[in-house]
């Protein structure tokens, strides 16, 4: 049923793509105003590893579940070897690392240029997407919001398992890891709940009051062009985020921090861990 309901939400998603590209055509032509990317990536293919049409594609649903089973795994052989105190650190600090992080990622999503890269650019893409079509997230089934994190999700792993954990050998990158994976479907859930006006979840609606989670007026500034700020998707960092911005305005600088950051971050942030706890 679920599957079935993703599927159909995915076809009136590509539908209204299609019908909001032919408008912006029609006013591009009486205005002479030039059409974004975001309209011309979605007037060709998709091809091996480069953006285009469909926006919004099918996600696997059963990769999620697989890999939230091997994050609580994760968690638990590097907790009970690194104990409760220095995992409650950790946790404290990926919270804050994760939402500064998922911010850096948000900026390299929403750069025009970057539809063109291979990989990133399909990504990169359905999120510029996103700000035309606020509501697609909470369109899609929540399993499948967070099977659009499948391949940095794989990435992330295979970095940090086999090199930052030392193949699941030392506790606290293996326990950073776990939680960086909690903390990416965490925030996906944060933002969904940011454009879902209707629901009556008493999770979400306690932790945005709480400060936990970004507020749906908070995000709401985002949405309104030019889309320069509250880039974090748990919104506890927009604020040294949104200073970041105005402070490195290049995109190159930007997506070099990104690819950074994804590779060195548990590696760096369990030797500070590691050496307050007086832990390996």
């Amino acid at each position: 049923m679920c599957m079935s309901a993703g599927n159909d939400a995915l076809a009136q998603l590509n539908g209204l793509v299609e019908r909001k590209t032919a408008a912006a055509e029609e006013a591009a032509g009486k205005t002479g105003a030039p059409l974004g990317p975001e309209f011309h990536a979605v007037k060709r293919p998709r091809t091996g590893l480069y953006s285009g049409a469909p926006v919004y594609v099918k996600r696997s649903q059963s990769a999620v579940l697989a890999f939230s089973a091997l994050g609580l795994a994760m968690l638990v052989k590097g907790g009970l070897a690194a104990g409760l105190p220095t995992v409650l650190v950790c946790m404290a600090v990926m919270f804050l690392a994760y939402d500064l992080y998922s911010g850096v990622l948000h900026i390299v999503l929403d750069c025009p240029d970057n539809i063109g890269m291979p990989l990133l650019g399909q990504a990169c893409l359905e999120f510029q997407w996103h700000h035309h079509i606020p509501t697609d997230i909470v369109r899609k089934p929540f399993l499948e919001v967070c099977g659009d994190l499948n391949l940095a999700v794989c990435a992330m792993c295979g970095i940090h398992v086999l090199w930052s954990s030392q193949m699941g050998t030392r506790a606290v990158p293996l326990v950073l890891t776990a939680l960086k994976l909690g903390m990416a479907y965490f925030g996906q859930f944060s933002h969904r709940s940011a454009h879902d006006f209707k629901s009556s979840s008493s999770v979400a609606k306690a932790l945005q009051s709480a400060g936990l989670m970004i507020s749906q007026m908070e995000h709401k500034a985002h949405h309104k062009p030019p889309h320069d700020i509250d880039y974090c998707l748990v919104g506890v960092c927009n604020r040294p985020m949104d200073a970041a911005r105005k402070a490195i305005p290049n995109d190159r600088a930007w997506l070099c921090i990104f690819l950074l950051w994804t590779i060195f971050d548990v590696k760096v942030l369990s030797w500070g861990i590691e050496a307050l706890m007086g832990t390996q």
